[in-house]
């Protein structure tokens, strides 16, 4: 979805193909590459790619090393850190499909239950989250959003980051919590104790959006895509070595503290970014999650008149010899009174065309960066742009055993519209998918 205007813009479909094994028959054949009877499961909309020993996939569950010809394809706004989906549906991992793969585990075996985009997970209160593995240094500028639905008057941590994996923390700020009477609560430490919170209570049993940062822009706190807390004088917080968790950390001394550090809530869908959002992102984020779109995000308001670009990374997980990536819009980008749309500029993938500035009007699309990219395409600042086909085409290929390691292709959008250009909300949905090369 694009949008024209200082508008707030609707959420739009920026999604991968998204297959999952069938967790009851997968033992059946234990994922060796001979049988023609893996059960496959479309939860992202698209036709089943193939199946069998030569195209096998296993996709938006985890990429799964077992199976040769199995790929995963995320499709993420560039800068995203971390993306929990909590779509497995079985077992206690907690699959990063971003490219910094830091999976997560669920402690206290929590219950797989409906989230608000697919599948999500149901922790009891006293006992569950989620925590990760991988260490890092506690990030001065970034923003955390999840995705909740809970009744608890106990309070609980939403998301965070501590110094131990599991357990209770030492050293632990940036903090989204709940309190007993269900206020949110963003928190880090800088120069003590520093907070906001949301005037609104939010344990309800309806699922909610919740989106956290820190950087120039300062504390912020954003609750159902609308600005619920703000600290401009806070930019930085504690310098440690740590992990994120979601659903539990110690909360002892923080200002209304709740009687439970344990969260008895569902939660789904959380992120992480090392760049703080603007409201109209998180406002389409909200509105994404809320249609069930799953990996959405949305591209800027187009300011009429205005050249304006925006980068998404396609991040493929496969051990197949190569793959293809495909993407398709299906419609134009279309305004709210249904008939006023915003042109694709005239080149086609086949081939792209530079882009004049200026004199190029309409969206487009080219690739910045990845392994093994057509010359076609051109290289920096020079790139070669085409339409969004209107049918799934072929826009990417890979060849050559990759080993399994995770490999990003950088795709950055373009849109410039006349002066004149119809103000508004303007929406179109794209489609990707990816299909492993035997």
């Amino acid at each position: 979805m694009l949008a024209a205007g200082s508008r707030p813009a609707a959420a739009d479909l920026m999604q991968s193909s998204n297959f999952r094994l069938d967790p009851n028959v997968a033992a059946s054949f234990g994922g060796a590459g001979s049988s023609t009877s893996y059960s496959l499961s479309a939860t992202g909309g698209e036709p089943i790619v193939g199946a069998g020993a030569s195209q096998s996939f296993m996709l938006g569950g985890g990429y799964n090393a077992q199976l040769p010809q199995s790929i995963q394809l995320s499709v993420l706004p560039s800068g995203t850190v971390a993306d929990w989906s909590l779509d497995t549906g079985s077992g206690t991992a907690a699959y990063d499909n971003s490219l910094t793969g830091n999976d997560g585990v669920l402690q206290g075996a929590p219950t797989w239950a409906t989230g608000i985009v697919n599948q999500g997970v149901l922790l009891n209160g006293s006992s569950q989250y989620l925590s990760t593995s991988i260490s890092g240094a506690a990030p001065q500028i970034f923003t955390i959003e999840i995705w909740f639905k809970s009744t608890t008057g106990n309070g609980g941590r939403l998301m965070g980051f501590g110094s131990t994996a599991t357990g209770a923390s030492g050293t632990l700020d940036r903090h989204l919590y709940l309190d007993n009477a269900g206020h949110i609560i963003w928190g880090v430490s800088s120069s003590g104790q520093q907070t906001v919170a949301t005037a609104a209570t939010y344990n309800d049993g309806s699922w909610h959006h919740v989106a956290a940062s820190l950087g120039a822009g300062g504390l912020l706190l954003n609750v159902d895509g609308v600005r619920q807390g703000t600290n401009l004088g806070i930019t930085t917080a504690a310098n440690y070595t740590g992990y994120w968790r979601a659903g539990y950390d110690n909360l002892s001394g923080w200002p209304s503290a709740p009687t439970s550090s344990y969260l008895a809530a569902t939660i789904d869908e959380a992120r992480v970014y090392n760049r703080q959002l603007t409201d109209q992102e998180i406002n389409n984020d909200y509105l994404a999650g809320f249609a069930s779109l799953q990996n959405a995000f949305t591209l800027p308001d187009i300011v009429p008149g205005t050249s304006q670009t925006y980068l998404a990374d396609a991040i493929v997980r496969t051990e197949a010899p190569g793959y293809d990536l495909y993407m398709n819009k299906t419609a134009p980008l279309t305004h709210t009174d249904t008939t006023t749309t915003i042109p694709d500029i005239s080149s086609s993938i086949s081939s792209p065309a530079a882009w004049s500035e200026g004199t190029t009007k309409g969206v487009g699309f080219t690739l910045t960066a990845g392994t093994q990219l057509s010359g076609a395409w051109g290289t920096n600042p020079n790139y070669m742009y085409a339409a969004i086909p209107s049918t799934s085409e072929l826009y990417h290929t890979r060849t050559g055993e990759n080993g399994g390691v995770a490999e990003v292709t950088t795709i950055q959008y373009r849109a410039d519209t006349l002066s004149t250009q119809k103000q508004g909300l303007y929406k179109t949905t794209i489609i990707y998918s990816a299909t492993a090369k035997p």
